[in-house]
Formats: C-alpha cells, structure tokens, sequence
C-alpha cells in the first residue's frame, strides 16, 4: 500500500516536471515506474508521448507499441502510433492503424481524415479515391470542396509537396478541374518555379469551356440540380475573363437564387439570361417555373407571363427538333390555362 502511494507521487512528479518543461527529470522518473511494475498501461503511453515529444520517435513507437500488444483495444495507444507513423512518413502504417481505430470508433473523422492523408501522400489514389467517396457519402462537391480547402492549408503551411498530392485525387476525381488548375499553378508559382505555373495557368482557357459543358447538360438546366454544385460551377466564372459563358452563368445565379428563395432575384436572372441569349430555351422555361411560383403569392398577373415564357421555350425546342422538350411545355400550358379556369 505504502509503495502504491510512492509510486503515485512519483507518477505525479513526473507529470509535474513535464508541464515545467523539465524533461529529462520527468523521464528518469517514468523509467524508475516502469522498473517497478508500476501502471505500465499509463505510464508507458506516458513516457511514448514525451518520447514522441523529444523527437525520440523509434523509443516513442516502442512504448505505444507495447501498450497495443500488451493491452487489447486500447484505442488512445493505437491513435498515438498512428500519428507517429504518419509524423515519421510511414504512411502504409498510420493506413494500419487507422484501419484498427475505426473498427474500434467507426464515427471518428480524426482516424478517417489522417488515413485519408495517408493513403494520398504515398500516391495509392484509387484507395483514396474509394474512401473519401465512402467518408462523405458520395457527395462529389463536398469532397471536392473539403479537399480544396486542405490543399489551401498545406499552401499555407508551405508544405507545398502535400498541396500538390491532394490536387492529385482532385484531378482523379474531377477531370480537367479548372479551380484545380488554378491552384496549382498557384502552388508552383509559390514554390517560385513561375515558367511551369504560367504554363500550367493558361491550360485553364481551354480547360473551362469543356468543363462547363460536361458538367452541366443546357437543354436539362430546369430539372432538379444540387446546390453545391450550381455553387461550385459558379464559381468557375472567375476563368471566364471574356463572359464567353454569361448566359450559363446567369442561369447557375438564377437558380441558385431559386433554390435558396430568393424568387425576385432568380426572376431578374433568368430574365437578364434572356437578353444574353434569347435563342436559348432554358431561361425561359426557368423564368416561366419562377413566374408561376410567384403568381401563387396572390399575384395572379404572372400566371399570363408564365404562359407566354411556356410558349417560347416550346417554339424554340420545335425549332431545334426536340419534341419531347415541346411536348412537355404544351403539358406545362395546358395545366396553366386549367389553374386559371379554376381561379375564375
């Protein structure tokens, strides 16, 4: 009993002398515990964490290590080495341990996010791709956002190798990016190699154009679309320095604006695509969609208007031999001019 309580002082001693920064002291006192038997689940962590903190890492993974093997499940040893291992770039084990952590806590975005990272940084990007597909549940623009903001931290951090990795699983997982493009090229200008970052910069004018019309299909512009991504391609009007793409533009605005309820906004942009562009059918079937959601807020008057947008949008799809597209705006009409036999 008297030697427990000994040994407890002791343990706090150490505890104390590693808060006052008096680390060697604290380390012969973890080791006197350690030769007496004392707590070796505590106070071998205890000593892997100076260890780890001294930059003495090969004693620092000893110690978790034995913990792991001598103390089943013992989830803060095995999160304490897979940081280390991560630390010392030996990323196949944080993968490792990571693996062994989310069996144990399935929820933790630590253990996710650090063997995400590690599977990035030793370039397995088909694994990587699949789990952080599988950490946000398939949400493309959610990944893509949570990555853009990693690569930011690691530029800012001027680790600019792992930024660089990271736009790596970008481009895998999004094709001919152009934010991606941009910061890269604002990588290597920042790594001061300004020939390869011009290089890398002036792809983006031909990367945009391709990208903006493989991510969104113009003639299904009124269908349902997420609000990530209408954010997301918004966006890209940054790359569009010659409003080469307004009317597309206006029409991600309008609808972004619609989706949120700003209906008076997302009018004026539909109606300022149409000035853009009154050839196309979209925006008048858009402005036609917002007309008759504002007519039901006792404005009876837009019902009319509704109409006459329906109406366009039908001749031009005629026009464009897309009869399917006009079928469904005669549908659209028909069931406007019975809601107003209804009202009167």
């Amino acid at each position: 009993m008297l030697e427990n309580i000994k040994s407890l002082i002791t343990l706090k001693t150490a505890e104390k002398n590693i808060r006052e920064s008096n680390y060697d002291l604290a380390l012969q006192k973890l080791n006197e515990l350690i030769e007496k038997g004392y707590r070796l689940d505590e106070v071998y962590l205890k000593r892997g964490e100076l260890c780890h903190k001294l930059l003495m890492l090969d004693e620092a993974y000893s110690d978790y290590t034995y913990v792991i093997m001598h103390y089943k499940n013992n989830e803060k040893a095995f999160a304490k080495r897979m940081k280390l291992d991560f630390d010392m770039t030996n990323y196949r084990e944080a993968v490792h341990d990571a693996d062994e952590l989310l069996i144990l806590n399935s929820d933790n975005f630590e253990y996710k996010y650090l063997k995400l990272l590690s599977l990035v940084f030793m370039s397995d990007f088909d694994n990587a791709k699949s789990f952080v597909f599988e950490m946000f549940n398939s949400d493309k623009y959610k990944i893509l956002q949570f990555l853009f903001t990693e690569t930011a931290k690691f530029a800012a951090e001027n680790e600019l190798a792992k930024g660089l990795k990271i736009l790596e699983l970008i481009e895998t997982i999004d094709p001919i990016n152009p934010l991606k493009i941009l910061k890269e090229s604002q990588i290597y200008a920042q790594a001061g190699e300004t020939q390869k970052s011009e290089i890398i910069f002036r792809s983006i004018d031909s990367a945009f154009p391709k990208y903006f019309v493989s991510h969104f299909r113009f003639t299904d512009m009124y269908e349902e679309r997420d609000l990530l991504e209408t954010c997301f391609l918004i966006e890209l009007q940054i790359f569009d320095k010659n409003a080469s793409f307004a009317y597309p533009i206006e029409i991600l605005k309008g609808y972004k604006n619609y989706m949120e309820g700003h209906i008076i906004d997302s009018k004026e942009c539909f109606e300022n695509a149409i000035k853009i562009n009154p050839n196309k059918p979209e925006a008048y079937v858009l402005l036609a969609e917002t007309l008759q959601l504002m007519s039901g807020y006792n404005n009876p008057e837009f019902m009319n208007e509704a109409e006459e947008n329906y109406n366009i949008a039908m001749q031009l799809y005629e026009r464009e031999n897309l009869t399917g597209k006009a079928d469904k705006m005669r549908k659209q009409i028909k069931h406007l001019n019975s809601t107003i036999s209804i009202g009167r």
